[in-house]
Parts: C-alpha cells; structure tokens; sequence
C-alpha cells in the first residue's frame, strides 16, 4: 500500500505544523506527534471534540509545560487519554466502574473515578479522583498506539476564550509555546466532553 505523507504548512506561525487527515492519518503526522511525545514535547492537535494539547501523562516536566501554556500556575488534574477499558481499570478503584466504562466509551464522554496508586500523583484531584477518557477517534487512537503511552489532554484555550474548532482561532502564544501542531482545517461544530462524576452511587454529570 502506498504510504500517504502530508506537506508541511508553510503559514502558521512558528513551529512546526503538519496537516492531517483525522479519518485516515498520515504516517508521517503520527510519527512525528510519537517522536515529540516521547522525548517530552507538547502537540496541539483536531480531537473528537475541538483542538487539545497532548503530553505524556508520566512526564510531569510536560505536564507542567501544558499548564504554563495552558496559563495555569499549577498542573491541573488533566483529563487521561487512554486506549482501552482494561487501561483505565488499572488507573482507577470502585466498584461498577467497567460497567460505566462500557456504557459510555469509546465516545466523547469523560468519566471520573477513585484513583488507584497507579495515577501519577499530579493528576490525582484534591479529592483523590482521576479523569478519563477512551476517545473514538482514529487519530488519537493511532497516536497511542504509535507512542505506547496514555496521554493527558486539554483543550487548547485559555480560560474565557472559546473552544477552538479551526487552528486559526488558536491564541498564537499557544502555538508558538508546542513542539508541534496537527492542522486538521476547520472541525464539525461540537465542544468539549461530557463529564460523568462516577465516584458514588449513581454518575452525576459534572459539565453536558
């Protein structure tokens, strides 16, 4: 099978931007998120729901990184990208929560649960809870496959600007700030995941 390469842009401010195909990513993109991942680098790319920054969930230099960009004075409990159920078992505790795993992922719905050891401890909230998500997205997918990591996410905005649908509304600090930019063009109307508190008795949503 031909193998399909993408062009680097030639507009977007600095760094390095590479266009993408979300149905059907190119390898070149893939790779070249994987290289900067795995050596502690930020990527702004086109999620499931709008345009996130992605970092390595261990590396807490990263994730420091990401909320400086993000303009945070602190990492923040960022929501956990993971490939399967069985990886997010390992991150959490309590009962009933493969049950909620499978009702609701993969999808563009976030789940909170009580945090097992195995949750770097800068991503564990105040209250002891993790945040995760299993996307249906095949970038992402091929994203964590490729790098062999969970992944922590955020949308790649500030506090008061929009959700970000089209690269071109990203604050060009942000851009400017990541080792890299996946540019997908505009993305379908939609916004952030819905997030489910999965900690009690019943789910409680936290944001619809």
């Amino acid at each position: 099978m031909m193998k399909r390469y993408s062009m680097l842009s030639s507009q977007l401010v600095a760094g390095r931007v590479l266009h993408v195909n979300t149905e059907l990513p190119e390898e070149e993109a893939v790779t070249a998120v994987s290289s900067v991942i795995e050596t502690g680098g930020t990527v702004i790319y086109p999620s499931d729901t709008v345009y996130g920054i992605i970092a390595d969930y261990r590396n807490r230099a990263a994730c420091e990184t990401v909320a400086e960009i993000k303009g945070y004075k602190a990492i923040r409990p960022f929501i956990i990208l993971i490939p399967d159920i069985a990886s997010a078992l390992t991150l959490t505790t309590g009962a009933h929560r493969g049950k909620y795993m499978q009702l609701h992922w993969p999808g563009p719905v976030t789940l909170v649960f009580k945090a097992s050891s195995a949750v770097p401890e800068w991503l564990v909230s105040s209250s002891g809870t993790v945040a995760l998500r299993q996307p249906a997205h095949r970038l992402t997918a091929a994203i964590m496959k490729a790098t062999g990591r969970f992944l922590i996410t955020t949308s790649a905005n500030r506090r008061g600007e929009p959700f970000p649908l089209d690269i071109l509304a990203i604050n060009s600090h942000m851009v400017n700030s990541v080792d890299l930019t996946l540019n997908a063009g505009q993305l379908m109307l939609r916004r952030p995941s819905r997030i489910l508190d999965c900690t009690g008795s019943m789910p409680v949503e936290v944001r619809n």
